[in-house]
């Protein structure tokens, strides 16, 4: 085997990792954006209100809730489809 096939079996694994992994690189940012968004809504809450910060802690808490089921739900459907795929 020749140097450049080499490389070329090189690049080709690495092309099938990343192709793999692509799905799952979003996650952890949609995770992260959710837990803010809600912590935001808490923050304006309590400024309206003046209960700081109550509402805060509920809205990062609740967006962590709702955060980690969207992300446990992405990540079985994403391999329930790759499960599928290896199948055929």
């Amino acid at each position: 085997m020749s140097n450049e096939e080499k490389k070329e079996g090189a690049f080709r694994g690495i092309g099938r990792a990343v192709k793999e992994m692509a799905p799952y690189s979003g996650l952890g940012l949609q995770l992260a954006i959710t837990v803010v968004i809600f912590w935001f809504i808490g923050k304006l809450i309590d400024d309206h209100y003046g209960t700081a910060p109550l509402w805060m802690i509920v809205g990062a808490t609740l967006g962590i809730i709702v955060g980690m089921y969207n992300f446990i739900k992405a990540v079985l459907e994403l391999l329930k489809r790759k499960e599928k795929h290896d199948e055929n």
